[in-house]
């Protein structure tokens, strides 16, 4: 059976400050809760990416295009058709991670991503930038202009938007659940200690894998049941496997979020000396 990998897999970077993100000493509570809300945020749309395999290979939903691309478009049009403060913060955080993920892991350096089943990270963190202020400029205009997004490029962002919006409405809209139907979902947390612990706890109690699975309960009629398992992989990952119907989420992918928001912000100080000082400044 063809196999629908959609691996999210980062390097363990020897950049990431692995010990602070481990126990987030040093940080000011309000830093930790940043760096947590950004890898739940990042980790909330890779799942919404995830799902969206899952939809393609149990609905047979037709693809034209990269099936990849296809999977960043239909994790942000959900998020952005939630229209709530917090998902809106999502996608922002989003598309954040990717261009810091592309600058940390060298995204575009190496012949081979070009060839790449994903495009290029900064051109996925661009999309979902294009793609929220297609769908409300007055929204999302300072965002656009966060990421120097030219004014011609973001009024045309509202047509890639709209060919998005229609072709995903006609896809989904008769495969709703019926009256007394729903899709059965089973989420398991799996337990992880040591250096993953803090991220497993943050990733469950973040309820980001459960608000996937309610997505999935109440909008969609799939017959077979689906398996949603967050655990330790030895690497940093998220994929659908069609094999098993199974959506994975590892729980070093949400540890490699935390450490990847946590070196863009001031270093914590070393014991005995004064705490970390004013978040410094971020540019896109």
């Amino acid at each position: 059976m063809r196999r629908i990998l959609a691996s999210l897999l980062f390097a363990i970077a020897a950049f990431a400050p692995a010990a602070q993100a481990q126990d987030l000493t040093g940080f000011s509570k309000a830093q930790r809760n940043e760096i947590i809300r950004f890898a739940a945020n990042n980790s909330l749309f890779v799942l919404y990416h995830e799902m969206a395999h899952l939809l393609v290979d149990q609905l047979q939903l037709p693809v034209l295009g990269r099936e990849e691309d296809a999977a960043d478009n239909v994790a942000t049009w959900i998020l952005l058709n939630k229209r709530t403060p917090e998902a809106d913060k999502a996608l922002e955080n989003a598309a954040q991670g990717w261009l810091l993920s592309g600058i940390a892991y060298g995204s575009g350096e190496y012949e081979e991503d070009y060839a790449a089943a994903h495009s290029l990270d900064k051109q996925r963190a661009y999309q979902i930038v294009c793609m929220m202020v297609g769908s409300d400029d007055t929204a999302f205009r300072r965002i656009a202009n966060q990421y120097a997004m030219e004014r011609d490029r973001q009024d045309t962002c509202y047509w890639d938007y709209a060919l998005i919006n229609r072709s995903i409405k006609s896809l989904l809209t008769e495969r709703g659940p019926k009256s007394g139907s729903a899709t059965t979902v089973n989420v398991t947390y799996h337990d992880a200690g040591g250096k993953l612990k803090l991220a497993a706890d943050a990733f469950r109690s973040s309820g980001v894998f459960d608000e996937v699975a309610a997505e999935l309960r109440e909008h969609f009629n799939l017959r077979r049941p689906i398996r949603f398992n967050a655990k330790r992989c030895g690497e940093a990952n998220a994929f659908y496997d069609p094999d098993t119907i199974e959506i994975i989420f590892c729980y070093e992918l949400m540890k490699d979020y935390m450490e990847l928001y946590a070196s863009e912000l001031p270093k914590p100080a070393a014991p005995g000396q004064a705490g970390p000082g004013k978040e410094k400044n971020k540019s896109f």
